[in-house]
């Protein structure tokens, strides 16, 4: 079986709170299969996910930090002349 989607969403506006839900799909020789998911289920995947996003961050932020220190020369420290 193949993953097709992930689809996570909380409620309408005008609809009561009763947490986040959605819906994961998946694509085999036999057709499809969706499976609903609940509010802890979704919360978990969020979690999986802001977590990853949070550690690409920090590695491209560290990269480009790194990328601009190797770019920019400073001038040599050279003690006064006397």
């Amino acid at each position: 079986m193949k993953l097709q989607r992930i689809s996570i969403h909380g409620p309408d506006t005008w609809e009561k709170w009763t947490g986040y839900r959605g819906q994961i799909s998946f694509e085999g020789s036999l057709g499809q299969v969706q499976i609903q998911i609940g509010d802890e289920l979704s919360r978990n995947i969020l979690s999986v996910c802001a977590d990853e996003i949070v550690a690409a961050s920090q590695q491209v932020a560290q990269e480009l930090t790194a990328n601009v220190i190797e770019q920019v020369q400073a001038p040599a420290i050279e003690a006064p002349a006397e």
